[in-house]
């Protein structure tokens, strides 16, 4: 038996009793042994019966389980209580729908054997879950896009992404853990990145683990990933403020007059390397721009997308219409629409760090 777990997985959750576990139960089938890993589950102050789940299983685990709980203070919050909290070596976050296939612990600490060094980080797969049959949407949409990154060792550092992703606990709380500040235009205010950006400047090395294998499952529709969309979109110039690096708003896509300098900054060798794909090639990216903003607009969205998308519910003609890159050009028009009112309700776009901690 060792003295402390291999493995410390941290699950922060709000508002999720009926899915916890399910979540939970994919953790208790994992390959390691029982006193290899802990559980820490931390509840963001929920106003379901979370308490109660946790502790009904918390009766029939295997493994140690710990629920934490407090009033509702953020995702930055909750994940740093569960981080300080946790005892093993490695850490491991995971979304509370994130569904681990049994190997997946197994994988991540794989990959941390071979590459001991503290700055390691190991960023799992996530797809969306087959079992996700609600509505069109949810059959199609395709949020994480994990495909993109097929054949890729290592990764840009604005993918730490806490929906899967270990790291080196000692390493993680020495770098500052999430800043706890929350975003001027809602939940949705880029933290993961953000953390990854100052992991990164630490020396972070994000590897890519595809074989971590987890299936997201979670009940959205378009109009709740749009809204988040806006969020997101409110709350760019404050994450760009902590992370001012050209690369952000390309891989953001982000064009306005204010960030056409970065644009052209983007391109030099130094930043160059941390962009993936077709945003490597600046007359691709700008033939995305034009493309974009002629096909999703405010007069093509409201008047042709969503009611085909609508359509699409109930009419199997425009389901066999369906298409991911449809929802998300949708989502992305939310985005940007999202930055461009920030400069409206918050004077400008792009805050100074000093005014956000």
């Amino acid at each position: 038996m060792p003295d402390r777990p291999l493995i410390s997985v941290v699950m922060a959750t709000y508002n999720r009793a009926d899915i916890l576990p399910a979540t939970v139960e994919c953790l208790q089938r994992q390959t390691l042994a029982d006193d290899e890993f802990e559980v820490i589950i931390i509840d963001d102050g929920s106003p379901d019966n979370t308490r109660e789940v946790v502790a009904d299983l918390q009766s029939r685990v295997r493994f140690e389980l710990t629920y934490l709980h407090h009033d509702n203070r953020g995702p930055g919050y909750t994940q740093n209580r569960g981080l300080r909290k946790a005892r093993a070596e490695v850490g491991l976050l995971i979304a509370d729908d994130i569904m681990l296939i049994p190997t997946a612990l197994e994988a991540h600490l794989r990959v941390h054997d071979e590459h001991p060094d503290q700055e390691t980080a190991v960023l799992g797969q996530v797809l969306q879950s087959p079992e996700l049959t609600d509505s069109v949407f949810l059959q199609v949409w395709d949020p994480f896009r994990f495909d993109a990154f097929t054949g890729l060792e290592t990764l840009p550092y604005y993918l730490f992404w806490a929906c899967q992703v270990s790291f080196k606990t000692a390493f993680m709380r020495d770098a500052g853990l999430f800043r706890e500040h929350r975003g001027r235009g809602g939940a949705a205010a880029h933290e993961d990145a953000e953390l990854g950006y100052r992991l990164h400047q630490a020396g972070m090395r994000l590897r890519y683990a595809p074989e971590a294998l987890g299936y997201h499952y979670h009940v959205e529709t378009l109009e709740g990933a749009m809204r988040r969309g806006y969020e997101r979109g409110l709350n760019f110039g404050e994450f760009h403020a902590y992370v001012p690096e050209p690369e952000i708003v390309v891989r953001y896509h982000v064009l306005q007059p204010s960030t056409l300098a970065d644009h052209v900054r983007a391109f030099g060798a130094a930043h160059r390397r941390y962009l993936l794909g077709a945003d490597r090639s600046p007359l691709l990216l700008m033939l995305r721009y034009v493309a974009r903003s002629i096909v999703f607009n405010g007069f093509t969205a409201n008047f042709l997308w969503l009611p085909l998308t609508r359509a699409a519910e109930q009419a199997s003609w425009a389901e066999r219409l369906m298409h991911r890159d449809l929802y998300r050009g949708l989502i992305s028009w939310q985005f940007t629409r999202g930055t461009r009112d920030a400069k409206s309700l918050y004077q400008t776009g792009k805050a100074q760090p000093s005014a956000l901690s």
